[in-house]
């Protein structure tokens, strides 16, 4: 359907092209897509294993090769496991956020304020802790002292629902009872019951804090705890929940040890305390069943399958987040089962597997929040805690481990922080600019400077954006993908804005007519584009973090009008200071087709349409595109003037592409505006407002943006007028009126402006308030 007098569509054009048989002919309808075409699987699910996990063995005399490669941290935790000198925790998926809390805020009951399991403040509430020297809070919780190395005893809870886990280590010393630990355990009241016994302390323990029901006589020491471990390795027969159980058991149930954790911080090894003597676990005052056994050593999960591995990732992004990377920096990573006891996750092994993932591993979000993060139902809770989860790509050696590409798809499809991604970009773009330059200087001596240079320009960091969004897409992930896109804009675009003032710095320092360059620049003289060259020539080498954190924080007025605000720099000298530079140009495109086709998600087709505006604001397809819109609507006005027949006819074909090619209109066309004459006035109004726009807007400054978000905000129920959009800005026939008000809004977002300010008041409110990005 292409432009023909008569014809309703202008926006689609239709090809057809006869196949080599001279019978068949195949029809190619521009920006129409008939159905979603996912993109390929890859290899792996999150139900596939990490053999390699299950081979890790830290015992001296089965795997010595393993225990070889362990760090301090992993050998203190494996030979913690292997005495019974550490206790394990499983925590539900759902319980994450309280548990962690629970070491910043604790939890007084003013009427059990003299309890000895009551919570002891910390340092971090100065107002509650009376004088404690503890960093962290302290509280009793439930957990479990396996048998040596993990073998033969299963944890508390399902591995569904009990994902992580965490592992404290127990004090070995005891200064103040004797150096007994059984003294300790009662004056601290360490409660701890064999294996098969129900305990239930939540519905035991009177508001004395005492046992009652029968508990306090079935209590057993944690040195009887070990004897009952050792005759579950070694004997045949051996007792459980109070029976002897001839010939065994496979697995044998969970015990229970009611311990205080947190207070002190995480346990120290030589090598970060500066000492090069064997590992330093914390003085033994320090760690102690009165004040606290400290912060988590370790973490774990219980099977080597790929979605438990990417849930103990996120876990230690948690912990982190929750408790300061300094106390979880190098924290073990460890796989225990009953079947196998303990594996550790190594930094080799480490390494692998995020090799895995970033080529192999179909991407996935936390099930537990995937429906509560989109753009249409977020959750401050549960996007609080994706932003928790996030994996910093600048710690634990990630950046060096990973190619850029497989650091971009790995931000993409699970997940990364702000500042990381933004690093990794500024670092491609580096390279990007490196590369042209040494192209450029080859060129200049060879004598070859035409304009194939041009198309050899480096492209590096398109083309880990476009990896990025790939796998975003392959995980559903809006708010990954809208990050990537943020701050690639950000990067992009700011490097090419500061290569005008590199530009206008030469000509001053080269001592021509400083009022020239200062006219061309403050006087309308060249636009951006005048300045800008393809490829990434023009990246900027600045860190973009500094003005806006797109995936968790809210826009910054001072960071994103970009009216007046953002266009002036100072780069040192007076009279470059005094410049008024002209908001940078959309960045280098990148090429969203596929993408488009491969989602139906509304978050999705935001962002990557956003990406599409971008790309036809830059490349000079909006422009050439509106001029056809224009005289279509135009031929289509003044024939519909003269005809009804005409409007009836147009009515007539409308209704059927609406029917056939399933155009994303918001309702069926209304045979009485064509009866009347209001779709001529709505059509006529509509070319004026897209005549209007040529005339007066620089298609790759904000000012587009305006035009085309003050045309979508006053539709009400448009047909053709949706398509011409839909076609103005390369978009296919699933964006809807609001598919494209989102994408426009997010493609202003991305050219660093204020949706309250710059976009009028219909658009200021979002699930998450006056938020542009959520909106």
């Amino acid at each position: 359907r292409g432009s023909a007098v008569g014809d309703d569509l202008p926006s689609v054009a239709a090809t057809a092209s006869t196949a080599e048989g001279g019978d068949d002919q195949k029809v190619v309808i521009a920006g129409y897509t008939p159905e979603v075409m996912p993109l390929e699987r890859l290899e792996l699910g999150p139900n596939h294993e990490m053999s390699d996990l299950i081979d890790a063995d830290p015992e001296p005399e089965d795997g010595g090769g393993i225990r070889s490669v362990l760090s301090l941290h992993e050998r203190d935790v494996a030979d913690r496991l292997a005495s019974q000198t550490a206790v394990v925790k499983t925590v539900r998926n759902a319980d994450w956020t309280a548990f962690l809390k629970r070491f910043r805020v604790s939890e007084i009951d003013p009427r059990r304020r003299k309890w000895v399991h009551v919570d002891k403040p910390g340092l971090s509430e100065p107002d509650k802790c009376e004088g404690s020297k503890l960093p962290f809070n302290s509280f009793v919780t439930s957990t479990t002292l396996l048998p040596s190395y993990g073998k033969k005893m299963r944890c508390f809870g399902s591995t569904k629902e009990y994902t992580v886990g965490v592992v404290f280590a127990l004090p070995t010393s005891f200064p103040t009872d004797n150096d007994s630990e059984d003294n300790a355990v009662r004056r601290t009241k360490t409660w701890s019951w064999p294996a098969g016994y129900s305990a239930k302390t939540e519905f035991n323990i009177d508001a004395r804090g005492n046992l009652i029901n029968g508990r306090e006589e079935a209590l057993v020491p944690l040195s009887g705890l070990r004897k009952l471990n050792h005759s579950y390795l070694h004997d045949q027969d051996y007792e459980v929940g109070g029976r002897i159980v001839k010939g065994g058991l496979n697995t044998v149930p969970y015990n229970e040890v009611y311990v205080r954790v947190g207070g002190p911080g995480r346990a120290q090894t030589g090598e970060e305390s500066g000492s090069a003597d064997q590992p330093d676990r914390p003085s033994d005052p320090e760690l102690s069943l009165e004040d606290g056994v400290g912060l988590p050593i370790a973490l774990f999960v219980r099977t080597a399958c790929y979605g438990h591995l990417i849930a103990l990732l996120r876990a230690r992004a948690r912990l982190s987040s929750a408790l300061g990377k300094e106390h979880t920096r190098g924290i073990p990573l460890l796989m225990i089962t009953p079947e196998r006891g303990v594996r550790v996750l190594t930094e080799p092994l480490q390494k692998q597997l995020l090799q895995t993932i970033a080529h192999s591993l179909n991407p996935f979000q936390n099930p537990m929040l995937q429906h509560r993060t989109t753009i249409d139902n977020t959750s401050e809770s549960h996007m609080q805690q994706k932003l928790e989860e996030l994996i910093d790509l600048d710690s634990d050696n990630v950046r060096n481990i990973l190619t850029p590409e497989e650091c971009a798809r790995i931000a993409g499809g699970f997940g990364a922080t702000d500042d990381s991604v933004a690093h990794l970009l500024v670092d491609v773009m580096q390279e990007d600019r490196k590369h042209d330059e040494e192209m450029a200087l080859l060129r200049q001596q060879l004598g070859n400077a035409g304009e194939e240079g041009k198309e050899q320009s480096s492209h590096k960091l398109q083309d880990i954006v476009n990896d990025g969004l790939t796998s975003a897409v392959r995980s559903g992930d809006y708010n990954t993908a809208r990050q990537l896109l943020i701050l690639y804009t950000l990067v992009a675009s700011k490097g090419q804005q500061q290569q005008q003032e590199q530009n206008i710095q030469k000509q001053l320092t080269d001592g021509g007519a400083n009022q020239k360059p200062k006219e061309a620049v403050c006087n309308g003289g060249p636009k951006p584009s005048d300045e800008k060259t393809e490829g990434s020539e023009n990246r900027d080498t600045g860190d973009p973090t500094a003005a806006q954190a797109p995936l968790d924080g809210p826009s910054d007025p001072s960071c994103v009008d970009c009216g007046d605000k953002m266009v002036s720099r100072d780069s040192g000298s007076t009279e470059l200071s005094a410049q008024h530079f002209p908001p940078p140009p959309p960045p280098p495109p990148l090429d969203t087709d596929r993408l488009r086709s491969a989602t139906n998600s509304d978050g999705l087709l935001a962002v990557l349409g956003a990406a599409q505006v971008l790309k036809a604001m830059q490349d000079g397809g909006a422009k050439r595109r509106v001029e056809e819109a224009v005289l279509a609507m135009e031929e289509w006005v003044e024939n519909g003037e003269q005809s009804v027949a005409f409007r009836l006819a147009s009515w007539r074909d409308q209704r059927a592409a609406q029917g056939d090619l399933k155009i994303a209109t918001e309702q069926d066309t209304n045979f009485m505006a064509f009866i009347s004459n209001k779709a001529i006035s709505n059509r006529k109004k509509f070319a004026k407002q897209l005549r209007d726009s040529i005339s007066a807007t620089d298609f790759e400054n904000i000012d587009f943006l305006h035009s085309i978000h003050g045309i979508v905000s006053k539709m009400r129920s448009p047909c053709l007028r949706l398509e011409l959009l839909q076609y103005i800005l390369g978009l296919d026939n699933r964006y809807s009126v609001a598919h494209v008000a989102r994408s426009v809004e997010l493609a202003a977002t991305c050219m660093n402006i204020s949706a309250s300010e710059q976009l009028g008041e219909d658009v200021q409110e979002g699930p998450r308030g006056k938020h542009l990005l959520a909106s």
